[in-house]
């Protein structure tokens, strides 16, 4: 499975009017990937807390160091 790039997200984003952007992806068997996009820096914050919540709170991953 390959990362999907923040420039999809943009894509995405700009293409359909959205402010954020959160791409959930997974290839079962092979892992799971998150990409997040925000139009400025506070959206990109917001954008970030979400994907991050997904990832440790619903997804169950460990934060690297862990």
């Amino acid at each position: 499975m390959k990362n999907i790039p923040i420039k999809a997200a943009e894509e995405i984003a700009k293409k359909y009017g959205c402010d954020q952007v959160i791409i959930v992806a997974r290839a079962i068997g092979e892992g799971e990937h998150v990409t997040t996009y925000g139009r400025d820096k506070a959206n990109c914050d917001v954008a970030a807390r979400i994907g991050n919540f997904l990832k440790y709170k619903i997804m169950g991953w460990k934060p690297e160091g862990a």
